[in-house]
């Protein structure tokens, strides 16, 4: 996990804060001291988005610096959601209609809980629409919306040097998750987002995860045709009949998954599911057991379609 320091006209920018361990805090300050750096000196935190390893230490920053917290409002408001009700809203119901066994259902919730620290309201000073540009030494900021892997998933672009820091939208060694929210096509706003950057002229990337990296258009081109395949192989899948999001999850990752990661793969396959079904691709109807079973709509004629 990347953090990154901005110098500013007066002081400093930090962008995320990494995990809430003692080990990363520990990290993170020795890095600021070796480049004379103190916690008084940062007096802005913006965060990419609200994911635990990106916020995870953002209230102890703020208590150390009285910085100026920035984020998206997007994910200022699905973060106060979370904060309330102590965990993922729907997660229950995501379990029923994905069809996952309610032994396996508990184990992986408590996986999820028992990996992440509960989740705090944030109050940030500015809120982020997308657009603005925030000043540093020597030059701006673009604030780019990037919403898929969160609502409110920002990049930040430094036109003067051609750099894209780019949280977690483009990574060149992995594919983010992108998990299914309800009443969202969230594979479609990602997809949206990932083109939203193809014109931008950038010489490099700085990733919150892994090295920096050059030719940001052959990693984004890659990324899209990683999901175009994911969906062709779901329909590959339901082809043979009807699946819940549960049974796919088990077809598509061979090897067995921990409960931690079988979260993330339901949200995924979930998520295809839902923009696949918006372009009239697939269709779910209620299965005897509350699941839905996802296929095409010539097999689902002995089902409850909806």
């Amino acid at each position: 996990m990347n953090v990154h320091l901005v110098e500013l006209d007066e002081g400093f920018m930090l962008i995320d804060s990494g995990v809430a361990t003692e080990e990363c805090f520990q990290v993170l300050e020795g890095a600021l001291k070796e480049r004379g750096v103190a916690w008084r000196d940062v007096r802005t935190l913006l965060l990419t988005h609200y994911h635990p390893d990106h916020i995870g230490l953002s209230w102890r920053i703020l208590e150390l610096t009285r910085a100026r917290l920035v984020m998206h409002r997007a994910d200022a408001e699905y973060l106060a959601d979370l904060a309330r009700v102590d965990g993922v809203p729907w997660y229950a119901e995501v379990m029923r209609i994905g069809g996952v066994p309610a032994d396996l259902a508990a184990g992986m919730e408590a996986a999820l809980r028992g990996n992440r620290p509960p989740f705090r309201t944030h109050h940030p000073e500015q809120m982020l629409e997308g657009g603005e540009a925030l000043a540093v030494l020597g030059g701006t900021l673009e604030v780019i919306w990037t919403p898929g892997h969160t609502p409110g998933h920002i990049c930040l672009y430094w036109p003067e040097d051609r750099i894209l820091i780019s949280g977690d939208h483009v990574l060149q060694k992995i594919t983010p998750n992108i998990a299914w929210h309800p009443k969202q096509d969230m594979l479609a706003k990602y997809l949206a987002s990932l083109n939203l950057l193809l014109p931008y002229e950038i010489d490099t990337v700085i990733p919150s995860h892994g090295p920096q990296f050059e030719d940001h258009r052959a990693v984004i081109r890659g990324t899209a045709n990683h999901h175009r395949e994911r969906c062709r192989t779901i329909l590959e899948h339901v082809s043979k009949g009807p699946m819940s999001v549960h049974e796919l999850v088990l077809e598509m990752w061979r090897r067995k998954l921990s409960d931690f990661h079988h979260n993330f793969a339901m949200f995924e396959i979930l998520a295809h599911l839902e923009y696949m079904a918006r372009r009239g691709q697939i269709s779910s109807a209620t299965r005897p057991d509350g699941a839905l079973g996802w296929g095409h709509p010539s097999t689902l004629s002995n089902l409850d379609t909806r």
